[in-house]
C-alpha cells in the first residue's frame, strides 16, 4: 500500500483501509452535517444515540464495502435502527435524508483517503460503494415501516412514544413527565420498579421489548439490553429468560427519576457475572465506588491493594473472607461463628489483616474503605 503520508494515487484496498482509521473523523463529519440540516432537533434521539448509530453505521458500510466479514454486533443493525427510530416516533422523511448522508460522508472520506489523482480510482469502484449504502437504506427503511405499521394498529404505540420522551428528557424530565403520565397510565408520585436486562451476546434471538410490554410494564430496548419499568402490585414481572443477568432498583419515587434509575441499572448490570441474575444495589456498590473513586483518585489504595496481592493464595482468601463476615455484622462472635472457627481465630486474622493493609476493621471509616478495595466483584465490568 502506498504510505499513508504521501500524496497522489493510492490503491483501493489502500483507501478502505485509511477509511476504516477515520471511523472517527466520519462520525464526526456526519453529526456536523445533520445538525447543519436540523434534522432531530426536537430532542427525540438523545445524542449518545445518535453519536453509537454513526459508529456503528459506519463500522458496517466500511466492512461491507471491503467485503470483511461482518461483526456479529453488526449484522442486525438496519433492523434495530428501523425499529428504534418507528418507536421513538421519528417522521420517515426525517429517516431517510439522516440515513442518504452516509454516502456523502463516505466518499468526503474516501476522496480524502485518496489523496491527489485518486479520481479514476474512486470512479471505478462508485458503484459498488453506492449500492452497499443504498441496500442499507432500504433494510433500515423496510425495518422502519413495518415497525410503524405494527406501532399504529397497537395501542400502547402512544405510550411507547411517552416512554422514549421520558427516557431522553434529560433535565427536563420532571416536566415531561407531568406531560406522559396520563399517556403512560402511570401516577406521577408513584413508586416504581426499574430493571435492566442483558442476555449472552451468543443469545441468537434478542429480547423484545414489546412482548416484555405486553403484560403492562413499561420496557425498552437498548443496545445493550432492555429497561423495565413497573409499579409493583399493579401488575405483574415479566417471565425472563432462566440465563438472564441484569440490575434492578426498587423504591424508585416519582415518574421523574425513572430516567435516572434505567441509566444507573444499566451501569449495575455491567457488573452481574453471567448467569448469576439480578444483581441490586447492596451487590454492587463496592465494586461501583471502587471504579469511581480510582477514576477520580488516581493510584487510590494502590499499596494495601499490593500488600494484599503479595500474600499466598490461601492466606489471601482467609482474610478477605475474615474480611466479608467481620463487615457483615461487626461482631466478632457472629464473625466466628460463620467462620466455624474459635472467636480468637477472628482476632488474629483482624489483626494481621491491620498489619497486611494498615486498614483497622474495627473503625467504620477504615471498614468501609477496606470493603471498597477489597470488593468480591474485583473484575472488571462486562461491556
Amino acid at each position: 500500500m502506498t504510505d499513508p503520508g504521501q500524496e497522489g494515487p493510492r490503491s483501493w484496498p489502500g483507501m478502505l483501509e485509511l477509511l476504516a482509521r477515520d471511523r472517527d473523523g466520519l462520525v464526526e463529519d456526519f453529526l456536523e452535517r445533520l445538525r447543519s440540516m436540523g434534522r432531530y432537533d426536537d430532542g427525540v434521539i438523545p445524542a449518545d444515540d445518535l453519536r453509537q448509530t454513526a459508529v456503528d453505521t459506519f463500522d458496517l458500510l466500511t466492512h461491507r464495502i471491503a467485503g470483511l466479514p461482518v461483526p456479529e454486533r453488526l449484522r442486525d443493525l438496519s433492523t434495530r435502527l428501523g425499529v428504534r427510530r418507528a418507536r421513538q416516533g421519528v417522521a420517515r422523511e426525517d429517516l431517510l435524508e439522516a440515513v442518504r448522508l452516509d454516502f456523502r460522508v463516505l466518499w468526503a472520506g474516501l476522496v480524502r483517503a485518496g489523496g491527489a489523482d485518486s479520481a479514476p480510482t474512486l470512479v471505478l469502484h462508485v458503484e459498488e460503494v453506492l449500492e452497499t449504502v443504498e441496500q442499507y437504506i432500504s433494510d433500515v427503511q423496510a425495518a422502519f415501516l413495518e415497525e410503524r405499521a405494527s406501532l399504529e394498529h397497537d395501542s400502547r404505540a402512544a405510550a411507547t412514544r411517552a416512554f422514549a420522551r421520558l427516557l431522553s428528557a434529560g433535565e427536563r424530565a420532571p416536566q415531561v413527565a407531568v406531560e406522559v403520565a396520563p399517556v403512560l397510565g402511570l401516577p406521577l408520585d408513584g413508586v416504581f420498579e426499574v430493571s435492566f436486562v442483558r442476555l449472552p451476546p451468543e443469545r441468537v434471538h434478542r429480547t423484545d421489548a414489546l412482548d416484555l410490554s405486553r403484560n403492562g410494564c413499561l420496557a425498552w430496548e437498548f443496545d445493550d439490553g432492555v429497561a423495565l419499568v413497573l409499579e409493583p402490585g399493579r401488575v405483574r414481572r415479566p417471565v425472563l429468560p432462566a440465563d438472564t443477568t441484569g440490575a434492578t432498583i426498587t423504591g424508585t419515587r416519582g415518574l421523574a427519576e425513572v430516567p435516572a434509575a434505567v441509566e444507573a441499572t444499566r451501569i449495575m448490570a455491567r457488573y452481574a457475572r453471567r448467569n448469576e441474575g439480578m444483581v441490586r444495589q447492596e451487590d454492587v456498590w463496592t465494586a461501583l465506588a471502587r471504579d469511581q473513586v480510582g477514576a477520580l483518585l488516581p493510584g487510590f489504595g494502590r499499596e494495601p491493594v499490593e500488600r494484599m496481592a503479595a500474600l499466598e493464595p490461601d492466606a489471601r482468601a482467609r482474610l478477605l473472607e475474615t474480611l466479608a463476615h467481620y463487615t457483615a455484622t461487626g461482631s466478632v462472635k457472629a464473625a466466628a461463628a460463620s467462620l466455624y472457627c474459635h472467636r480468637n481465630t477472628v482476632v488474629n486474622r483482624l489483626q494481621t489483616f491491620r498489619e497486611v493493609t494498615g486498614l483497622d476493621l474495627t473503625v467504620p471509616s477504615q471498614a468501609a474503605r477496606a470493603l471498597v478495595l477489597f470488593a468480591d466483584r474485583r473484575a472488571a465490568p462486562e461491556r
